[in-house]
C-alpha cells in the first residue's frame, strides 16, 4: 500500500488492521453508524480486499467450502468498516479537512515510483478503480489527521519511567544462553522403505563424511554438499539454538563440544544422523539499562500511544449509535 497509509497503520494498529474501503450508494445497507449507512457493496469490496490479502499469504478463501468461516469474514470486515466510519466521523467533528488537492498529492507521491502503465497494473491487481483509491486515501488522511490531533498533547516516556520499568522487569532484558554450531544431517525421517536399511545407510553416510572431515575437508562446504537438512544446508549447516530449542540428543552432544571441536561419532536423533561442530558458545547475559534505554523509551512511548488510541476508540464507540444488520455466525442457534 502507499506510504501514507503505512504510517497511519503504524500508530493506529489497534484501530485498523488493514486499509479499509468505502463504496457508494445507500441501497442494501448492512449497518449504520450515527445514521450513516454502510452498504453491501462497500462490505463486498472490502471482503474482496481481505481475500486477496489472504491469498497472497497462501490461503485461498474463494475455494473454501466453509460457509461459517466466510460469514465470520463478513462479520469481522463489517466491524472494521464500522470502526473506520467512526474514526472518519470523529475526524470531521474535530474540524479536520482533506481537500482534493491533498488526495492527489498523496497519490502522486506513490505514482512517482512507477510508470503510468505500472500504476494501472497496480490498480487492476488490487481490484481498485481510480475513484475508489481516492476515497481510500481521503479516509486514511482524515484518520491520520485525527491521530495527530489526538496526540497533540502527548508526552513521550521519560528516562526515569524507562529506568523504573527496567528495574521491575529485568528478566525481559536477558540474552539467553546460546550455541552456534554447524551440522550435517544424514536424513532418515520421512523416507520410505525398510527402516533398518535406511538407518544403516544414513549412519554409513555420516561415518564417511566424518572421515573426509578428519582428512581436512571444510565443514561448511561439506554441509552445503552433503547435508540433507533443508533449513541449514545452504548456510553451510549453520544453526544457533538455546537450551530447549533442539532435540535432546542434539543438544547434549553440542554441549559436550568446545569451540572448534566436532563429534567423532554420528549423533542419532529422530531426524537421522548428525555430525556437529561447535562454532561459538554465548553464556546468558543481563543487558544493562544503557544498552536498552533508547529502545525501551520507544517501546513505552508506543504502548502509551496505543493505550490512548484504544481509550479514544472505546469512548467513541460507546457514544455512537451503531446498528449492525448483518447476521453474525454466533447469532445462529446450534441445532
Amino acid at each position: 500500500m502507499i506510504k501514507s497509509l503505512k504510517r497511519v497503520m503504524a500508530l493506529l494498529v489497534v484501530l485498523l488492521t488493514v486499509i479499509l474501503a468505502a463504496g457508494c450508494g445507500q441501497s442494501n445497507v448492512v449497518a449504520t453508524v450515527n445514521g450513516e449507512g454502510i452498504t453491501r457493496q462497500q462490505l463486498d469490496e472490502m471482503v474482496s480486499d481481505m481475500k486477496r490479502y489472504y491469498k497472497s499469504q497462501g490461503l485461498n478463501l474463494d475455494e473454501s467450502k466453509d460457509s461459517e468461516m466466510l460469514k465470520s469474514l463478513d462479520s469481522m470486515t463489517l466491524e472494521q468498516l464500522i470502526t473506520q466510519t467512526i474514526l472518519v466521523q470523529e475526524a470531521k467533528k474535530m474540524g479536520i479537512k482533506v481537500t482534493k488537492e491533498d488526495v492527489e498529492k498523496e497519490i502522486s507521491k506513490y505514482k512517482e515510483s512507477m510508470t503510468e502503465e505500472k500504476f494501472k497494473e497496480y490498480l487492476q491487481k488490487n481490484g481498485l478503480s481510480g475513484e475508489r483509491l481516492k476515497e481510500m486515501v481521503e479516509k486514511d488522511l482524515l484518520i491520520y489527521g485525527l491521530q495527530k490531533k489526538m496526540l497533540e498533547d502527548f508526552k513521550p516516556a521519560t528516562e526515569d519511567q524507562a529506568k523504573e520499568y527496567y528495574e521491575k522487569n529485568k528478566k525481559e532484558f536477558v540474552t539467553r544462553e546460546s550455541y552456534q554450531v554447524r551440522h550435517i544431517l544424514a536424513l532418515t525421517d520421512g523416507k520410505e522403505g525398510d527402516k533398518a536399511k535406511l538407518d544403516l545407510e544414513a549412519r554409513t553416510k555420516a561415518l564417511s563424511i566424518i572421515e573426509q572431515l578428519k582428512q581436512g575437508k571444510d565443514f561448511a562446504e561439506m554441509a552445503k554438499e552433503k547435508s540433507e537438512d533443508p533449513g541449514t544446508a545452504a548456510q553451510g549447516g549453520l544453526y544457533t539454538f538455546s537450551p530447549g530449542d533442539a532435540v535432546p540428543e542434539f543438544e547434549a552432544a553440542a554441549k559436550g563440544l568446545k569451540p572448534g571441536q566436532m563429534t567423532m561419532e554420528p549423533v542419532k536423533t529422530t531426524y537421522g544422523y548428525h555430525i556437529i561442530k561447535m562454532d561459538k558458545y554465548t553464556p546468558e547475559k543481563q543487558k544493562s539499562f544503557d544498552e536498552i534505554k533508547e529502545s525501551l523509551i520507544t517501546k513505552l512511548t508506543d504502548e502509551a500511544k496505543q493505550q490512548k488510541a484504544e481509550k479514544f476508540l472505546e469512548e467513541a464507540k460507546k457514544n455512537a449509535q451503531i446498528v449492525n444488520k448483518l447476521e453474525k455466525p454466533e447469532d445462529k442457534k446450534t441445532p
